[in-house]
């Protein structure tokens, strides 16, 4: 019995982190190579912020920029140990006290599309409000300023923050949704997936075509303020996005549908 349970936990542990592990390197690793080589060159007219982060090769203070970039690498490393991979162990054990089906087997449509409805509501309400709550001026200067460090924010940045922030503000709200649902391993994978791969879109300072439109968070990043939310809808319900409702940037916030770089 206790070799089946580690089995399981290995299974569930070693999935949860194989999908994090795999969104972080192919999409978030795939936008710092445009940054820092520039290639392929057709990405650079979709970039946001123009001329921010175009990374170390065309910076003048090489130095400064390089420094910046091993600080993110080692932040990304510590999260991803001290926070995110206990978190997957602590995540196994909340599933298996809901009673969820830890095996790979596939729900069926309707269950997994009512699933993902609830994840995506349970996370816009928990990240709205705590992200919110770190911009106090108490939370502000002792947790979240690290992740505001980046004003023209790149993909890797997604985990790049203080690890109370970490947990508190990006991985409970994340986790929320399968645990509350008790939903099967499958649909928690998919929804990883999904979800991370949009928190990178949001954080990668460019506006691709058929993409998620990162305009509205890339914004929260250049002004400091408001677009607490991902989906924007609690935003609009407390007036948070006044300023980015104000902002040119307002009417880009769509997806694009052509080759066409938005201006």
């Amino acid at each position: 019995m206790m070799y089946t349970d580690f089995r399981e936990l290995f299974r569930v542990v070693w999935s949860t982190f194989a999908v994090y592990l795999s969104i972080l390197s192919l999409v978030g690793g795939g936008f710092l190579v445009v940054d820092l080589y520039h290639r392929p060159r057709w990405i650079l007219k979709y970039k946001i912020q123009k001329g921010k982060n175009l990374m170390v090769r065309n910076i003048p203070y090489f130095t400064i920029e390089k420094r910046r970039l091993w600080d993110l690498f080692n932040n990304v490393i510590l999260n991803s140990t001290i926070i995110l991979l206990p978190g997957a162990v602590v995540f196994y054990f909340l599933l298996k006290w809901r009673d969820a089906d830890l095996t790979f087997t596939s729900p069926s449509i309707t269950v997994f599309l009512l699933h993902f409805s609830g994840f995506i509501i349970i996370e816009e309400i928990g990240f709205y409000y705590a992200h919110r709550l770190l911009h106090s001026s108490f939370l502000y200067k002792r947790i979240h300023k690290k992740h505001h460090e980046w004003t023209a924010p790149v993909g890797l940045t997604a985990v790049y923050a203080h690890p109370v922030e970490m947990l508190v503000s990006n991985l409970i709200p994340f986790l929320c949704g399968p645990v509350v649902f008790g939903s099967n391993l499958v649909t928690s994978l998919w929804w990883f997936a999904i979800a991370f791969t949009v928190t990178i879109i949001h954080h990668s300072g460019y506006h691709l075509p058929l993409l998620p439109s990162p305009e509205f968070h890339d914004f929260h990043h250049l002004k400091f303020t408001g677009n607490y939310g991902v989906l924007g809808v609690l935003d609009r319900l407390h007036g948070t996005d006044k300023l980015f409702r104000e902002s040119s940037r307002f009417k880009k916030h769509r997806v694009i549908f052509s080759a066409a770089a938005l201006t």
